[in-house]
């Protein structure tokens, strides 16, 4: 028995589906299902519920998480409280779905380990730190907890990564920051979900912590011309400008989500590659190629 939490959103689609096929029963939690077909659907707020289901010694994997850019207080409480919920579903292990974006995204991730996410660096929006701040709810519970950080997940049903891309590029044209030259190892989400399998079959002991990528980085602008077609016209607009832009509508979005961001164009504008060697190692991750076919034939 495996429970889910976040099963309605991308990822948490994408492992259910593959949990079942490989012939798991799995337990879904949450406020709505959404597309995923679990075995069992048990309706609970994990962010409002004082009393939640108990699944005994069952594995849990949490997916749930708030995800949008900006600085809010609702998404720094939110994943926070999300992490207290997952403990509270069972005693056995749990395997945490993070992100890259806890490291310092003011400077090129280049072979970044995962011991690099201190927290001691400035941040621009308020998801990183409470992805952050969630880890170290679920390291300091005293469970067997394996954390996942994968980095710009993208594949068939992505509700983030591409429509952004198309949005921004309605026009048929795209600035990007530095142009695109920047290298990125970005994460399909069959890989992601191998890799929770992986956590799952491995049930390693403590507190564990991987960077989930594909194998090899691949540049931006190779990326971004392969999911929107190759007659997009991108435009190099400098990083320094870019980077100022952000903050400006940043600051004018206020509360709500921005259009755009200085962490988006950091995130973009500079090198994003992490240390795969333990993932190797200790978890026996063995993700496939980069491939945005899917991603491409998605509207």
């Amino acid at each position: 028995m495996i429970v889910v939490t976040g099963a309605s959103g991308f990822v948490g689609r994408h492992l259910v589906d593959r949990l079942r096929r490989e012939g798991e029963h799995v337990i879904v939690v949450g406020r709505r299902v959404g597309a995923s077909t679990p075995d069992e659907f048990v309706h609970a707020d994990l962010t409002r519920d004082a009393s939640l289901p108990h699944f005994g010694g069952a594995t849990v994997v949490h997916c749930a998480a708030a995800t949008r850019d900006g600085f809010s207080a609702d998404v720094a409480a939110t994943n926070v409280l999300l992490a207290e919920s997952a403990l509270r579903l069972s005693d056995g292990p749990l395997i945490h779905v993070s992100s890259s974006s806890v490291y310092d995204v003011s400077k090129p991730s280049v072979g970044t380990p995962v011991s690099a996410a201190t927290g001691d660096y400035p941040w621009f929006n308020s998801y990183g730190p409470s992805k952050l701040a969630a880890e170290r709810v679920l390291s300091r519970a005293g469970r067997d907890v394996t954390v996942l950080r994968p980095h710009a997940v993208y594949g068939p049903g992505d509700t983030t990564l591409a429509p952004r891309l198309r949005r921004a590029a309605r026009s048929g044209v795209l600035p990007l920051p530095g142009g695109g030259r920047a290298v990125h190892a970005f994460t399909s989400v069959e890989n992601l979900v191998q890799a929770i399998v992986q956590a799952v079959a491995v049930r390693l002991a403590g507190v564990h912590t991987f960077n989930i990528t594909d194998p090899e980085p691949v540049g931006v602008r190779d990326a971004i011309l392969q999911v929107l077609g190759r007659n997009t016209r991108i435009i190099d607009v400098p990083l320094g400008l870019a980077r100022h832009a952000g903050r400006v509508v940043g600051r004018l979005a206020g509360s709500r989500e921005p259009t755009l961001s200085e962490y988006a164009v950091l995130q973009l504008g500079l090198d994003r590659t992490y240390d795969l060697a333990g993932t190797y190692e200790v978890l026996g991750f063995r993700p496939e190629p980069t491939d945005f076919t899917a991603a491409a034939t998605m509207h």
